[in-house]
């Protein structure tokens, strides 16, 4: 711990714009341009994905801070309170939800589509979200976004551009053109290396770094424990609340059993829902958000404060972070088992249909065979 302090107090920022190259790098080897394409062209995926992400997200936690707020209690930071609501709106964290969906057998290419949109969307999205729910009425006008630079929303989104060309695009590009042009090499070399594990190690290195950096900077020393107890207790019930929410959305489990003569609304509506390796994808990527891209944005959005603010208004990413890998991979197993039956049964299917159109084949064989000796027959009396 003590080389993670001194590694954060010196050189936290090199060190973590490093290990985010590489992660985001190292995932990017695993895309599937074919199959990336054909995501981008599920709109339905996307709305329901980033509309749960950006909005239903951000508005449940505004009601919960409003209610805070509205209690008059004095053992909340209000920093604490504004980094809630900015955790709220950020984009989906950018390795751990496509490896969840990957080993829960989901949708790997719907997750990673919706890891480059949402990280996108969020460059807009994340400062004007954040503006708005922090407006200066009714007090609630505290700790505005305002850029080192103090030139406001424009600082912010060059800023902000700027970090994920870096961190997630250029990778990207780069990733994509090494698979294409040299497809054996990259296989034997991903396989050889273990280059998924070696993301995983990465990616809690930089969640341990983030820590670090947290008593480094004092943070947990800064906020009271009625917050670190809040932000722990609020993001376990958010991850859960909206993973079941997804899970509703995408299923709509409560439709009657199909049936001949049903509503045309109901049959709609049954076209709309998602198969269940989508639902794990929208299920991870939704509920989560992102630490990677999320820590950069604290000192991008709120450059012009203090250190101190900055540290505390980065707790709760950072603890949603630990919380939502947690939960994530006690649910993998679930969302496994959950998939493995649609698969089997529809094996099961599969097999009930080639049988009965191998009896249908063997029947009319055997039709004709015994019409052909028949004939014969019949030419012998002849």
């Amino acid at each position: 711990m003590k080389a993670g302090l001194e590694t954060s107090q010196e050189h936290p920022r090199p060190a973590l714009e490093f290990l985010r190259r590489a992660v985001v790098w190292l995932i990017s080897q695993w895309f599937i341009f074919g199959a990336l394409i054909k995501q981008a062209k599920n709109f339905r995926l996307h709305i329901v994905t980033q509309v749960v992400s950006f909005l239903g997200f951000s508005a449940v936690v505004y009601g919960i801070v409003a209610i805070i707020r509205g209690s008059g209690t004095t053992k909340i930071d209000l920093e604490a309170l504004a980094g809630i609501i900015l955790m709220s709106v950020l984009p989906t964290t950018v390795a751990s939800n496509i490896a969840m969906t990957h080993n829960a057998g989901g949708n790997v290419e719907a997750a990673t589509i919706e890891v480059c949109i949402g990280n996108t969307l969020g460059v807009f999205l994340t400062p004007l979200l954040l503006s708005l729910y922090l407006q200066p009425r009714n007090g609630w006008g505290f700790i505005q976004p305002k850029a080192s630079s103090g030139n406001g929303l424009v600082a912010i989104y060059k800023h902000m551009s700027t970090q994920l060309s870096i961190t997630l695009f250029a990778p990207l590009i780069v990733g994509q053109a090494v698979q294409n042009l040299f497809k054996a090499q990259t296989k034997h070399w991903r396989e050889l290396l273990h280059l998924n594990v070696v993301g995983q190690l990465l990616l809690l290195l930089i969640i341990w770094s983030t820590f670090c950096d947290k008593f480094a900077s004092g943070a947990f020393h800064a906020i009271t424990h009625q917050s670190v107890i809040l932000i722990c207790f609020l993001g376990l019930g958010l991850y859960i609340f909206f993973t079941a929410a997804c899970i509703v959305i995408a299923r709509v489990p409560f439709l009657p059993r199909e049936t001949e003569d049903e509503a045309r609304w109901i049959a709609f509506v049954r076209r709309q829902r998602f198969d269940k390796r989508e639902t794990a994808a929208i299920c991870f990527c939704a509920a989560a958000k992102g630490l990677v891209l999320g820590a950069p944005l604290v000192s991008i959005l709120y450059g012009g404060y203090d250190h101190r603010t900055q540290a505390v208004m980065s707790t709760p990413i950072a603890l949603y972070q630990g919380t939502q890998i947690v939960l994530a991979q006690l649910s993998v197993k679930t969302f496994k088992h959950w998939i493995d039956q649609e698969k089997d049964m529809r094996s099961t299917l599969q097999d009930a249909e080639k049988s009965a159109a191998a009896t249908i084949v063997a029947n009319d064989e055997q039709d004709a065979t015994t019409s052909h000796t028949l004939d014969s027959s019949d030419n012998a009396k002849v």
